[in-house]
């Protein structure tokens, strides 16, 4: 239950966080309609899997020695800690929208030139993978995607919608409001490394 919850909140951490990605996914959908927005915004799926795999195949091997899940827990703590004080302190800022070819190619290559993705499976993700089971693995890497891709849509899909009647401040509250389940999950990651120390 803990890897489900995790995978939703961090997911709709990332998906509501403005982003490239974000940026190009509300073009889709204003110039080229839904359809081609809900494409662009299934690019983590493609992106992540190959950044997924290596970390899963690196972690599941060194996940015997409990130094390392120790090092990556609290790595992983430190930077759900960092994100959150950062949606805590700052202001949304939209970046521009920009005219970017239609394609999903390019959602995906978008998305590959982010370093967050590499970070994120490195440490938080890398963290949840040697945490629990492969069938957790699998729920976690899955409901994370699903949560961040869906959200970017909806988020692009309500923009649309509502056009100059949207408030994005409703969106600096959501972010904020996780903010604080992402110190809460960022604790639980650094008691597990603590408690592995003292094991």
């Amino acid at each position: 239950m803990e890897h489900l919850i995790a995978a939703l909140t961090f997911g709709l951490t990332a998906g509501l966080k403005p982003g490239a990605l974000s940026i190009y996914v509300l073009h889709q959908t204003l110039r080229h309609g839904n359809r081609a927005g809900f494409i662009a915004c299934l690019a983590p799926f493609v992106s992540d899997g190959p950044i997924i795999v290596a970390c899963f195949l690196i972690l599941s091997r060194l996940k015997q020695f409990d130094l390392f899940v120790v090092l990556i827990s609290l790595a992983g703590a430190a930077y759900l800690i960092w994100i959150a004080l950062k949606l805590l302190l700052s202001e949304l800022e939209q970046p521009r929208l920009r005219e970017t070819p239609s394609s999903l190619f390019t959602a995906v290559k978008i998305n590959l030139l982010n370093p967050a993705p590499y970070i994120f499976w490195a440490t938080v993700g890398g963290a949840y993978l040697v945490r629990g089971s492969r069938v957790d693995a699998v729920i976690f890497t899955t409901v994370f995607l699903a949560t961040l891709s869906l959200t970017k849509f909806t988020m692009a899909y309500v923009i649309k919608t509502l056009g100059d009647r949207f408030d994005s401040r409703v969106q600096v509250y959501v972010l904020r409001l996780l903010s604080l389940l992402l110190i809460l999950f960022a604790s639980s990651l650094a008691i597990d490394a603590i408690g592995r120390i003292h094991a």
